[in-house]
């Protein structure tokens, strides 16, 4: 059973709502045990065990943060913070307890369900030996797609079971697309913040583009390959850049001749210098220089 609720007023943009189903999907290869909505809950722990006690989990289940913040811990070795958007997939057999952090109210929606087909998730790893924490967003969005697999907007009796279990599972494989996306994201930004750092505090030849690569144990050829893939440039064209940019700084704010330039950019001589600040900038660095005086 799912109704909107008058009574509560949260910050949630997809608005209040109750949900109460007992086994609101069942079939052949999987049934929804139950899925709820518990709102507003406090750090008082009525309504489940202080973190200090772990209850048994008798079936997969996972559990969607809507507001708020809580402890989570289990018998997997996860600890956590979980807040909006957090979503916990946990399998069977594990032991666990979560619940409001003191100062906070946190507004959950969960769903307990079992089948062959999760049993074959499992077997495959998902969730896994180890509870999943995901992070999923934007929030309404998940948040509709569950609402739909408990309680379908059309009364059709093939809406009732199995295409269910089927958009389940679906929401499921997105969730975890989502997350592994996220995470390459977050990784692919680490990664060039390590890589820009490391080629800007050098020269133009030193430490070797080489040497970089072994900083980020790669090969060159990868080096090269996820840094253009990733910045739209060749670390070289880059490093050039990067280079130029310092010699036309000191162009215009210093009286250093060209092969003091060239020296202490790293460059063979001042002809190279020239040469490729001819290249980047489109003038030799004697008519850059002339700019400013003009």
């Amino acid at each position: 059973m799912i109704h909107e609720d008058p009574e509560h007023s949260f910050f949630s943009p997809f608005g209040p709502f109750v949900i109460n189903a007992p086994q609101p999907l069942v079939c052949s290869l999987g049934q929804i045990v139950y899925a709820g909505t518990k709102w507003n809950s406090r750090a008082t722990y009525a309504h489940t065990a202080p973190p200090d006690y772990m209850r048994p989990t008798s079936h997969f289940l996972i559990v969607l943060t809507l507001e708020g913040e809580a402890d989570y811990v289990d018998s997997t070795g996860v600890r956590t913070i979980l807040r909006e958007g957090s979503l916990v997939w946990a399998r069977p057999g594990i032991n666990q307890s979560y619940g409001p952090r003191t100062g906070s109210r946190w507004s959950e929606l969960y769903m307990w369900f079992s089948g062959p087909v999760f049993d074959t998730w499992q077997a495959s790893g998902f969730p896994g030996d180890r509870t999943r924490i995901l992070s999923l967003s934007p929030l309404d969005y998940w948040v509709r797609r569950l609402r739909e697999v408990v309680e379908p907007t059309t009364e059709s009796p093939g809406e009732r079971h199995l295409p269910r279990l089927c958009r389940f599972q679906q929401v499921l494989a997105d969730a975890v697309h989502f997350e592994q996306a996220n995470q390459q994201t977050e990784e692919n930004t680490l990664w060039c913040e390590q890589a820009l750092q490391l080629v800007d505090n050098g020269n133009a030849v030193s430490p070797s583009l080489e040497e970089i690569a072994d900083t980020l144990v790669m090969s060159y050829t990868a080096f090269r390959k996820r840094f253009a893939k990733l910045l739209g440039k060749s670390p070289g064209q880059y490093r050039s850049e990067v280079v130029i940019r310092r010699a036309c700084t000191r162009l215009l704010t210093s009286d250093d001749t060209l092969s003091q330039i060239a020296e202490g950019l790293g460059f063979y001589d001042s002809f190279h210098f020239s040469r490729r600040f001819k290249q980047i900038m489109g003038m030799a660095p004697t008519d850059f220089r002339r700019q400013r005086s003009s």
